[in-house]
């Protein structure tokens, strides 16, 4: 188990134009359009779908950089 986990590579620092795709919803992509420290002190990204301009989200760093729920959109 413990092979498993060194295995999964940590994504590159999140910056502002990289775009991703939940990975249950992979036809939705995000871009990043601002980077800030929220009041927790904690690192976020303000998301903008790129589809839909009226829809944003805000979300934690760390969730982007550990690719988890989002992966990151290649070929930009």
């Amino acid at each position: 188990m413990f092979s498993a986990l060194t295995k999964r590579k940590r994504q590159s620092k999140v910056s502002v134009g990289q775009r991703y795709q939940k990975r249950d919803a992979p036809l939705v992509v995000w871009e990043v359009i601002s980077l800030f420290k929220g009041t927790d002190g904690m690192p976020y990204a303000a998301m903008l779908r790129v589809d839909d301009p009226t829809m944003q989200k805000t979300v934690a760093q760390a969730i982007l950089e550990r690719g988890l729920h989002y992966t990151l959109v290649s070929g930009r």
